[in-house]
């Protein structure tokens, strides 16, 4: 029964979160507790701050998200390649800036907690046979693992660092334009 319990609390808050346009903020315990109708003291005792609850609904939403990559690239029929990798990485840090609470809580908790499950990985195994393609036969796997690790690691970091990169040298990750640019930059740099 706890484990029901449990899953409902993390439904409930990730409708929650969809509902509030991933504005963590204004999700209280009360919330989820009467959407479950449960007391908050098995929030606590299943999550032990609300914090923690978020942070495992938003890994599961990006998961989600990361789980149809492959449904999305297997759609692109009538690209390249290098169309495709520079078509996703656009989507992808477009998705950043649509979902901005909810993919700094993902990248910030992989940084704080990381491991080979976590949404960083989980997009680097995604990208992983997209730059394996788009690479020279002669790169061994490391070398394209490598190029996928900075390609998503470069990226993420300007969207955490977005206001500071607008405010030092201009550039607004915001601005559609200006984050095209940016990815087909990191592409050029890391993968070719």
């Amino acid at each position: 029964m706890r484990k029901d319990i449990k899953n409902q609390i993390i439904d409930a808050t990730i409708v929650l979160i969809e509902e509030n346009g991933s504005n963590t903020d204004k999700i209280t315990i009360q919330n989820i507790c009467d959407r479950v109708g449960i007391g908050s003291g098995l929030v606590n005792y299943h999550f032990q701050t609300k914090e923690n609850l978020i942070a495992q609904c938003v890994q599961k939403m990006i998961g989600d998200v990361i789980g149809k990559f492959d449904t999305v690239y297997n759609a692109l029929k009538d690209m390249t390649p290098e169309e495709k990798l520079r078509f996703m990485a656009k989507s992808t840090c477009s998705y950043l800036v649509s979902h901005e609470s909810i993919s700094r809580i993902s990248i910030l908790s992989d940084l704080n907690n990381n491991s080979l499950k976590d949404n960083t990985s989980q997009t680097v195994s995604a990208y992983f046979p997209l730059i394996r393609k788009v690479c020279l036969d002669s790169i061994s796997d490391q070398e394209v693992k490598e190029k996928t690790y900075l390609l998503t690691l470069t990226l993420q970091t300007a969207f955490l660092r977005s206001n500071s990169l607008k405010e030092e040298i201009g550039f607004d990750f915001k601005d559609e334009q200006q984050r095209a640019t940016l990815v087909d930059k990191v592409i050029d740099s890391f993968v070719f």
